[in-house]
């Protein structure tokens, strides 16, 4: 009997620390610095695997925030970025207003509220990248 209570013991304390560790996983810190960006801007920069790059810059409401990356083309490679409002890259989703053109390598969008947006460059595998920004 005591060692059936013993196993249900370990069983639980097991179980507890597996939870933990999953937590843990699914908040992980965002811990790439961001650069500040003032209108305009224009910054290159390398990135790939699993790695990102992190831009914030502070805009106002009712201001225009346009962003354009290009690249240059070598084999397969392809560089995407995001705008989101949250400063964590593994929590944040796009914004849900602007629009994307010239097959995802521009985005435009009015600013509906005054706060501090973050746009994350990420590529596969790697490229050399320019990225343009304006507030207008």
């Amino acid at each position: 009997m005591k060692r059936i209570a013993n196993s249900l013991a370990l069983m639980a304390v097991v179980t507890i620390a597996l939870l933990a560790a999953a937590g843990l996983a699914s908040a992980q810190a965002d811990r790439t610095p961001k650069k500040r960006l003032t209108s305009p801007a224009t910054v290159k920069g390398y990135v790939g695997g699993e790695a990102h790059d992190s831009y914030v810059i502070r805009a106002q409401k009712g201001k225009t925030l346009t962003v354009n990356i290009s690249w240059r083309r070598r084999d397969n490679n392809r560089a995407e970025f995001s705008v989101s409002r949250s400063a964590n890259f593994f929590s944040s989703s796009a914004v849900t207003f602007g629009a994307e053109s010239n097959g995802g390598k521009r985005w435009r969008g009015k600013i509906p509220r005054t706060g501090n947006y973050y746009i994350y460059v990420v590529a596969h595998p790697t490229v050399n990248y320019t990225l343009k920004v304006s507030l207008k």
